[in-house]
Order: structure tokens, then sequence, then C-alpha cells
């Protein structure tokens, strides 16, 4: 019963007559009772005022509230269970119990002082002691006092330890007031703003709830902390993890259905180190723009441009991931790493866009061998996946997608898991840049005091790029990843390059039919009329013999309405504009009048120099046009001199690092042009890069070329510029 065990004196028609341990006789109905089990002293029953509360407990606390009930009932009856009917053997002990005469306080005296005896011979108990669990073994006067009252007060519930029963309180017994005011607060740190402790975030919610009128709100202090403490985790420590919270809220659940390896993902950072300009000798930052394969993870286009890229540099990765490339390591004792070069013609090839031999790629050395032949595949763009900075979402590279049937997927805005795949790419570079001298970290708090050493020189951004290029080829694309993970076979490691050639029987070729002049359908096109001197554009005359030709065509050959041509151009060097016949699809140049006037590059940052001066020197009517002329020459080569101004050696440094890269390029489709020129029958015999004899021998598995080849040695473009 709530007070303690009851005596049954009779079993009743609507229930059962009993006697409680206090002496007074009530009658209980059967609704009242349940039965919890039989012993040999009949059925076992209990009250209902206790369900489901007693049972719930574990029996631990029961076990220790029932002993507590002996020790209350023993005072104040003389019986351990209350009721001279259950007496045990020697009950009632002096001085318990009414019929002694002894007060109250002096029978919990006595019972203090005999269960501190028990206890300390309680091993169980003197362990704990000992353990440091339990302060003493005895049991206070006070303790005991407190046990009678709150039995007098509740009953068997009042002796039951509420530290052991009390659970978990939940946040919802906060003050709806007060959790609405913490979602507003908590809703700031997204990412954008630093983030505040946990005491000053309560007390920006306190000032909340001051101004709003709410004065009343009853916050406890723990589960106040635990709320708060709770909600600083979720959070996270960093800005960085604030916008990771942040993002998981718009995040899908299923990745993107990418399985052709032309599906592709673009970004550009910023690099993490620094280079060197050999000519000025200024310590400068690049940035790189890597295009990644989203389903094989291969990296199949990577750039070292000045910093900020353009949307023209942007194409030209494009154009990169469209050309297979290879790279040879050879030597015993000394190693040689050859440069990636295009390697990826085909046998035959026809201007008209029909090749008359399918070509089959080079196939990715997918081996252990670090010696021999290294390729980087090329793709078809099937999809670019691109952030929604201004250079990917340009109308030149829309126009660009747009010709070879590429779908352009932005990411939304603030959104990078988007484009995640190209962003872990960024971290995996940190690898790359701890090789070489002038790392600066990718943080702030990653940067030491020095950051350049004076016994290592820095690299140019030319080696630079082909560090990364045997970066790639070497240790990226040998190397297990972690994200290439199949169903049925989680636990295998596989390369980018295995996840590639696991693909090829599945899409098939995916290589677009290369062509000497392939640069050209990614430079960016301007309308522009042929007058009598030639092609005017930025104030700068190009003329060539295809014009003669060109100025026969009637009117709305290549746009209906009016007599405009589309010309191609290069910013990054501006001797030369190009226009594709019409008629024969081959790629025609055209050159500036005043070229051999001007040894420097001849970029937009001069020509932007340039027309400043002249405005400054109050414009172009001041002279006469032959003075004019002769004064632009005069201006470019004070600038190029003057060498100690910051901001003007900066551009130049950009400026000669796109001339010397446009140079490169356009070398190589001219070599190529040539080779298709030469050749007989116009079969194409491209060299291959190709070990010497005396390597050759100790290496014959590196000797086998890519293709079928002529023997000829690869073309250094460099010296051809």
């Amino acid at each position: 019963m709530p007070n303690g065990p009851v005596l049954v004196l009779g079993i009743e028609r609507y229930g059962i007559r009993v006697k409680t341990v206090v002496g007074e006789e009530e009658e209980v109905r059967w609704d009242q009772l349940e039965a919890r089990g039989t012993d040999e002293t009949g059925v076992q029953g209990v009250h209902l005022a206790l369900e489901p509360w007693w049972s719930g407990l574990p029996t631990a606390v029961r076990l220790e509230a029932l002993a507590r009930l002996e020790v209350v009932l023993e005072i104040l009856t003389g019986y351990r269970d209350g009721l001279p009917d259950f007496a045990r053997p020697g009950e009632p002990f002096h001085p318990f119990g009414d019929g002694y005469g002894v007060s109250l306080t002096v029978r919990i005296r006595r019972m203090a002082r005999q269960l501190s005896v028990e206890r300390g011979t309680d091993r169980i108990i003197m362990r704990r002691v000992q353990a440091g669990e339990l302060i003493s073994e005895s049991v206070s006067e006070s303790t005991v006092r407190l046990w009678v009252k709150a039995w007098q007060r509740e009953g068997l519930r009042g002796l039951v330890d509420g530290r052991k029963t009390k659970g978990v309180q939940g946040f919802d017994a906060l003050d709806p007031r007060f959790l609405r005011v913490a979602d507003e607060i908590f809703s700031r740190y997204d990412g954008d703003v630093s983030l505040d402790n946990q005491k000053e975030v309560e007390r920006q919610i306190r000032v909340q709830l001051k101004l709003q009128g709410i004065t009343d709100v009853h916050l406890p202090q723990r589960l106040l902390q635990e709320y708060l403490s709770a909600r600083m985790r979720a959070i996270g420590n960093t800005t960085r993890q604030n916008r990771g919270k942040e993002l998981r809220k718009s995040s899908g659940r299923r990745s993107y259905p990418a399985i052709h390896p032309g599906h592709l993902a673009v970004d550009v950072t910023r690099w993490d180190g620094f280079v060197i300009d050999p000519l000025t000798g200024r310590v400068y930052s690049v940035e790189v723009i890597t295009v990644i394969s989203v389903p094989t993870r291969v990296i199949v286009a990577l750039r070292v441009v000045p910093r900020s890229a353009t949307s023209f540099e942007a194409s030209l990765s494009l154009y990169d991931a469209m050309r297979p490339m290879s790279m040879l390591v050879t030597g015993d004792d000394e190693v040689t790493i050859d440069s990636f070069r295009w390697c990826g013609l085909p046998v035959s090839l026809d201007f008209d866009g029909r090749p008359l031999y399918a070509h089959r790629p080079p196939k990715p050395n997918t081996g252990r061998a670090i010696r021999g032949e290294h390729i980087k595949p090329a793709v078809c763009m099937m999809s670019l996946r691109a952030d929604n900075g201004g250079i990917f979402l340009s109308a030149d590279l829309r126009a660009l997608l747009t010709d070879f049937g590429t779908d352009l997927l932005p990411s939304r805005g603030s959104r990078p898991i988007d484009n995640s795949h190209v962003e872990r790419w960024h971290e995996s570079l940190q690898r790359a840049c701890q090789q070489i001298p002038g790392f600066k970290g990718r943080r702030v708090t990653e940067r030491g005091r020095t950051v350049m050493i004076a016994d290592k020189p820095l690299l140019t951004a030319q080696e630079l790029e082909e560090h990364l290029h045997r970066f790639i080829a070497l240790d990226y694309h040998r190397s297990p990843h972690d994200g290439i993970r199949l169903p049925g076979m989680e636990a295998g490691h596989f390369t980018p390059l295995e996840r590639f050639d696991m693909l090829l029987p599945a899409v098939g070729n995916i290589v677009v039919p290369q062509r000497p002049d392939l640069i050209y359908q990614f430079l960016p096109k301007r309308w522009l009329k042929i007058g009598h001197a030639g092609v005017e554009y930025r104030g700068l005359t190009y003329d060539g013999e295809i014009l003669d030709e060109l100025r026969q065509l009637r009117p709305g050959t290549f746009r209906a309405g009016d007599d405009r041509m589309p010309f191609l151009y290069d910013h990054r060097q501006r001797q030369h504009l190009w226009i594709r016949h019409p008629f024969t699809d081959r790629v025609q140049q055209l050159e500036w009048r005043e070229s051999h006037l001007v040894h420097a590059p001849l970029t937009d940052v001069v020509i932007d120099e340039a027309r400043r001066l002249l405005r400054e020197r109050g414009g172009n009517n001041v002279l006469s046009k032959r003075k004019v002329m002769l004064e632009l020459i005069d201006e470019l080569t004070q600038l190029t001199a003057a060498s100690d101004m910051d901001e003007w050696r900066a551009k130049l440094t950009a400026a000669r690092l796109r001339h010397e890269k446009a140079l490169v390029d356009h070398a190589e489709a001219a070599a190529a042009t040539r080779a298709l020129e030469e050749s007989r029958h116009g079969v194409l015999r491209f060299p291959s890069p190709r070990l010497s004899n005396a390597h050759s021998d100790h290496h014959p598995e590196a000797a086998e070329p890519a293709q079928e080849t002529g023997e000829e040695s690869w073309p250094n473009y460099r010296e051809m510029v």
C-alpha cells in the first residue's frame, strides 16, 4: 500500500478489508489492486496508487526505499514490517515503539547509531568509502529524521531517493518565448559573421527578451546552460563549420547521376604560394584553373594563370580537357621527366569535320611503373558544373559551350557544396604546394613568419605548372581515391585512372576528333567589317592576303543583314587576328600592320595604359595621325622600362605570362598544321614521345609508341617560337 505493507483481514464481495501499519482498518476495492506475484503466503498485490511509478523504478532504488521503510516503521511501531502480526524474532527491541515510553528524538538517535554500526560491517559500503564514493559510513541523526518526516508526509514515495529517479529533462521544459528568441540569435551564425562565445550569446538572448517586454521568463540555470552548450556544439566552433551547418539545410540526399567521364566540374583557386618573375625578379601570386571529371576524379585539365583569371583562360582549360596529353619519364640513375605534350592527333584528318579513320586514344597507364609514358586522358564535354563566378557565366564561355552541346550547370548562390568535387581537389593541392618553396599556407592560422627561404629559389609560373602536371600524373592519378567506391567492393582501392578505364566499356569512345586548329574553336569572336586598309579592332589595323578574297563575298555570307565577319582574337597577344574560311574551313591569320615596331608583348594591359596616357595628354586630336602612332610606340617603350612602378610591374608580369602561354598554344597548332600539309597523301605522321635507342634498351616497355607515328622526335615549341 502507499504507506507500507498491510494485513488482509478479510475478502469481501467488492474488495478486501485490511489493517494498515498505523493500526487502522480500511476497505480496498478490487479495481484498486493489481496482482504482482504468488509465493508461499499467497497472492501478492500492489495498490494502483503506486503504479506504474513503483514498477518503473530500478530494482536498486526500490530495495533502498524498502530498507528505509523498515527503519521508519521500526522507529514508530517497534516492528520492521509495521504490524505485530508480522513480528520478527525479538521484536520489539528497546527503545523502538510506543510501548517503552521513549521520545521520538531518542528513538531516532538510537536508530542512527545502530545503522552506523551496521554500515561499518558492510564490506561493499566500506569499499565505496575507501574509493571516495562516500564521505563516511555513518548515518546522521538528521538523515533519519528526514526519512521519518518524508514518510509521514508522502508515504513510500517520500522514501525514494529523488536523485536516482530524476530523468533527463528535455529542452521543451524551457519557456517557449526564450526558445523563439534563441532560434533567432543562433540563425545569424551562418558563416558570414564571427562566432561569439556562449556567455555573449546568453547576454544577447536576455537583451532581446527585455527589449520585447518579456521579464517573467523562468530559466533553470543548469538546463539553460545545457541548452546553450548543445546549440553551440551543433553550429560548430568556427565560421567554416557554421557555413557547413547552414549548407546542410539545402543539400541533396542523392549524388548527381554522373556516369559519363565527360561530366566535368571547373573552378579557380588562389595558389597557396608565391612564384617569381624571371624578368623583373618580382614575387607575385597566381591562380590555378582545374577541370575534373566528376565520376572518375581524373584531372583532365590544369592551368596556372595570373590573377585574376578570365573567361578566355577558363575556355582554354576546356581546350586542354579535350586534348590527350602525354608525359614521359626516362632514365636510370638520373631520371628525366618530360612536360605534358599533345599526343592525340588521329592518323588521318579531313578538315570538313569527317575523320577518315576511327581514332582510338592512347590508353592511360594504370600500371604501377613510374618510368614510361603517362597519359592524361581527354574527354568530350557532356556537362560542366561551375560556380556563379563572372568568368563562368560570361557570354563567350556560354557561346562556346553551346557550340559543343555542353550543358552549363551553375551552382546555387553561396552553395559551394554543389561543386564539392573540385572544391575537395583544392585541399589535395596542398600536398603539391608543400613540396616546393614559397608555400604560405591555405589559411592565415597556418602561416609562419617566414615564407621564402633564401637557399631555396622560388619557381616560375611555367615551372609551377610543370610541377603540378607531374604531381597529377605521377602522384594523384596513381594513388587510391577515397571517393571511388563500388557497391559490393567497398573495401577495394581504386585510382582515378582505373575508374576511368572501368567506365570506358560502358560509354564507348569519348574523345573529340582532334584537329590541329582545335584551339581556334575556343577563341572569342568579334564581328568586324573589312575596310580598305584591313580590319580595325580596338584602334589596331590587321591585314593579310585572305582579305582580298573575303572582300568579294556578298553581304550576308556570315551573318544575315550585314557584311560583318566573325574574327577570332586572343587578348593574351594582340599581334594577330584569325578567321575561319567559309568554304575551306581553314583558319587564316591576320597580322597587325605595326607589329614589327613593338618588341614587348602587346596586350590589353599595355593598350589600356597607353590610352590612359593619351587621355591625360589631351586626346588624339592634339597631334596628327602620324605623330599619334609614333607617340604610342614611344609611350610603350617608356612603360616597359618603368620597372620601378610596382603596379605596372605586376601588370607586365601577368601580360608576359599570358603571352608566353599563348605562343606555346599557337605554336602547337601551327606545328600540327605543318605536319599535316607536309605529309604524303594526306596522312598525318605526328611525332610521338619515344625513348632514344640508348634508353629503349633498358626499358623496352617505355619505347612502345602510343599510336602509329613517324620516327621523328618531338618538336620543341618554345624553340619554334
